[in-house]
């Protein structure tokens, strides 16, 4: 008997069915792994004749007869689980083959080696351990060098957290916030403590420097530093705590004329000092005059503060305070300080600076070195006051007078009852009732 078996091209091929096949088929059954061969040569015949077109979509599954059984002592094979597929390469291999299993030697043990679990003791009861040294911290060249510009105020590294408590924000400086805190072991104490990043920038550096040595002077009418802490990027200066700004006085009301004027002589005090060491101020305004408990004047904020001998033409300050010279970025002295506590005099009296509706900078910049000086507005000053801020507010730097002449001017005044000028009891008398909560 013949069987014609036709393939996909339609030609037709014989295979005969004799008792040869019959038995083939019949050992398939007890012989398994013929069969398997059989079957391998029947699927590699058809595949030759008409091969599989390739395809990295193509996941190829190999029987789970196709790996030999056989164990035997001296077998290599390695055991794979049935059913496992190869992973297909895009790159361009289409059949990946799955890579053969580590082996990890580990290393032997050897119980000769073995540490001894016994509590360590020292070689005779008499033996002290010595002491580790203490850490030392490295000290960093600005740390050197604030410790030796600032040689009698204390100047510490630990934590300020462990010293103040109860901390409130009251203010901005121009290097950054104040905060009044108290001590912890004398909780009724107070201070303020302005706390500034510790940028890498050297100027910054030296202007915290120029800062800080400022307020070490210890003169009655600068804010006065109480102790300096370096902690981590940050810089913690203690100061006095003093009672109020002016600027807080002038949110409630506007400050008479009497008032003004001793306010005005105790700034000029500073700024005399100020000058006399070198520096400028630059940012003289209601903001930067503090109030104490007993009528105390101090001036405050030096993060501007510059050499008067360094040249200085930066266009620095606060825009309505600022002197001609400084708009247009000429070069300009301890004069500058002048023209800013003419504006603050007007300030202390109107309770605004002059061209306070004015929001445009450039606009305002140009209105400042063009038109003719500001005055009062709002408030009725005496004839004196007036010529005493016309005096400050000269456009021309040279023929501006100095802290000194301005004082001694106003003395002049204030002793032939041309200006009244009130006294640091009438100044807290005044506080009391404008200001009961502080």
């Amino acid at each position: 008997m013949h069987i014609a078996v036709t393939d996909r091209r339609g030609s037709p091929r014989n295979y005969s069915s004799s008792a040869k096949s019959a038995t083939i088929m019949q050992k398939s059954r007890s012989e398994p792994n013929c069969a398997s061969k059989a079957a391998t040569s029947f699927k590699s015949t058809v595949a030759s004749a008409h091969p599989k077109r390739k395809s990295t979509g193509n996941l190829r599954r190999a029987s789970s007869f196709c790996h030999s059984t056989t164990s035997g002592a001296g077998s290599k094979d390695i055991w794979r689980p049935p059913g496992c597929c190869e992973i297909p390469d895009i790159l361009g291999n289409a059949y990946l083959k799955p890579s053969p299993a580590v082996a990890f030697n580990l290393r032997p043990n050897d119980p000769s080696k073995r540490v001894t679990k016994r509590p360590w003791y020292p070689p005779s009861p008499h033996y002290e351990i010595p002491q580790l040294p203490p850490l030392a911290r490295a000290e960093n060249k600005f740390e050197s060098k604030m410790r030796k510009l600032l040689s009698k105020t204390t100047v510490r590294s630990t934590d300020p957290r462990t010293r103040y408590t109860n901390f409130k924000e009251i203010g901005t400086g121009v290097n950054g916030a104040v905060v009044r805190a108290s001590y912890r072991d004398k909780p009724n104490s107070q201070l303020a403590i302005k706390r500034c990043k510790l940028d890498p920038d050297r100027e910054y550096r030296a202007a915290i420097l120029r800062e800080l040595r400022i307020m070490s002077s210890g003169h009655k009418n600068l804010i006065k530093l109480r102790e300096v802490t370096l902690c981590r990027d940050d810089i913690w200066i203690a100061m006095d705590l003093m009672r109020c700004s002016v600027f807080a006085v002038l949110c409630q009301r506007g400050i008479p004329e009497e008032f003004a004027i001793h306010i005005t002589c105790e700034t000029l005090k500073g700024l005399i000092y100020l000058h006399s060491k070198g520096f400028l101020h630059r940012d003289v305004k209601c903001e930067n005059l503090l109030l104490g408990n007993n009528g105390e004047v101090k001036l405050a904020d030096f993060g501007l503060s510059a050499r008067v001998a360094r040249g200085n033409r930066d266009r620095l300050g606060t825009t309505k305070w600022m002197a001609p010279e400084v708009i247009r970025e000429e070069y300009y002295d301890e004069k500058i300080d002048l023209w800013s506590l003419g504006i603050t005099v007007i300030e202390m009296m109107d309770r605004v600076p002059p061209h306070y509706l004015i929001k445009d900078e450039e606009e305002l910049f140009d209105i400042i070195a063009t038109e003719p000086s500001p005055t009062f507005t709002y408030s009725y000053p005496s004839m004196y006051m007036r010529g005493l801020v016309a005096w400050l507010l000269d456009e021309d730097p040279r023929s501006r007078p100095s802290a000194q002449d301005v004082l001694l001017e106003i003395d002049a005044h204030v002793k032939g009852n041309l200006l009244q000028c009130a006294s640091s009891v009438e100044l807290t008398r005044f506080l009391n009732q404008v200001l009961p909560q502080y």
